[in-house]
Formats: C-alpha cells, sequence, structure tokens
C-alpha cells in the first residue's frame, strides 16, 4: 500500500487552477484605476507598477508622485482588476485547466492559497463550479495592508493549513514565490509546469517538479 506522506492539498490559483490573463487585460484595467483617481496619462512604467507583483514600497513611492493617497489608488486598482478578471471569466479568457478534474478523487482536505483578491478567487471557483472541491480559500482583502501577507510570506499558508486541521501538507504553486512560501511555512512543495513556466529556471528547489496535477496527486 502507498504511505501517503501528506494530509493535505494546498493549491495556487491563477496558473495553478485556472488560466492566467494576459498582461494587456490587467495593465488597461491599472490604466483605468489611474483615471479613477484623476490621473489621465500616467507613465507607462507607473502603470506596470501596480499591475502585478506590486509591493507596497513601489505603490507608496506610484502614490506619492501623483500626489495620492495610496490606500485610495490601491483600491481603485483592486476593483478595476475584479472588474476585467470577471469579465475574463465570461468571454472565456479565465478557465480551469483540464486536469484540475482529478482533484475530485482526491481524498485528503483541499485548500486554495493566493495572492489574488479573496472575492475574486471566489467568484472564479464558483463560476467554474470549482468551489465544492476545496474546504478553504485563503487569498487577500482589497487593502493596502494585505500586500504585507503576500507570498512568499507564510501568512496564508499557514492559516488555510490551519483551518483544514493539517500538519503536513502538499502546497502546489507556479512560481519561485510559491516553492519560497511553501517552505517558509515547513511544508512540502510542488512547482507545477504549465504553458507560461514551462522552461522557467527556479531559483530554488521545490520537492516536486510535477508536469501535472496528475502527477502532483500521484505524490499524496
Amino acid at each position: 500500500m502507498h504511505d501517503r506522506r501528506y494530509d493535505g492539498l494546498l493549491l495556487d490559483h491563477d496558473g495553478v487552477l485556472v488560466t492566467l490573463c494576459s498582461r494587456s487585460t490587467l495593465r488597461a484595467a491599472a490604466r483605468e484605476a489611474f483615471a479613477d483617481v484623476g490621473v489621465d496619462r500616467p507613465p507607462t512604467a507607473d502603470v506596470d507598477a501596480i499591475t502585478i507583483r506590486v509591493s507596497p514600497t513601489d505603490l507608496r513611492s506610484v502614490a506619492g508622485r501623483h500626489a495620492l493617497d495610496p490606500g485610495r489608488l490601491w483600491r481603485a486598482r483592486e476593483d478595476r482588476i475584479e472588474a476585467a478578471l470577471r469579465s475574463a471569466v465570461e468571454t472565456g479568457e479565465k478557465v480551469p485547466y483540464d486536469d484540475v478534474a482529478c482533484l475530485e478523487s482526491v481524498s485528503v482536505p483541499l485548500g486554495v492559497v493566493s495572492n489574488n483578491q479573496q472575492r475574486i478567487v471566489e467568484h472564479v471557483l464558483e463560476a467554474h463550479g470549482l468551489d465544492h472541491l476545496f474546504e478553504t480559500v485563503h487569498a487577500r482583502p482589497p487593502t493596502l495592508a494585505s500586500l504585507e501577507d503576500k507570498k512568499p510570506a507564510p501568512t496564508y499558508l499557514e492559516a488555510a493549513a490551519g483551518r483544514l486541521g493539517c500538519s503536513n501538507p502538499l502546497f502546489v504553486g507556479d512560481s519561485d514565490t510559491d516553492v519560497v512560501a511553501g517552505r517558509r511555512a515547513g511544508f512540502g512543495t510542488a512547482l507545477l509546469r504549465r504553458p507560461h513556466n514551462a522552461d522557467r529556471d527556479l531559483d530554488v528547489d521545490p520537492t516536486v517538479d510535477a508536469s501535472s496535477l496528475d502527477a502532483v496527486v500521484a505524490e499524496l
């Protein structure tokens, strides 16, 4: 009999369970957020700085250059990103990967841990009929303070494992940031290869380098 190593499975959302949105879609949303706070022609560098992988330092610097309250700019950005991703679900740009179906047969508890907004992750999972698979979802509220808890901080991972009652879960992600977060939490990590990261070299080694979710499930 197979000796099960893990007592739970935690998964990133974007790029693991569902496809990524195009950078142009997200950049357009960020540009609209500037317009919402009265900045009609923001420099491209400033738009890019609040599009993805946003740091609190960069956000405050951008807001300062435009004499804006960082919290106000960030909330405008979060609302525009949410609207863009809801639209991406409706148009079929953001869909589940085919191998997500294998999660139906997993016997350990499942959870989602994401740097995306909680309201977005919950909407995407519900819209695609995946919400029943997961006992917990841990992602960000649309606040400036939430940036401090993003992966690679282990905050959301530890909270999700606690909610599931797991002491040794496997965390599945698609980036160095995910692997680092999992290691900081003391969990096993699986780097899942998708088209967007198939040839990417990592700066940190995961426990498992997997070509599909089926391969991940085989590790349980």
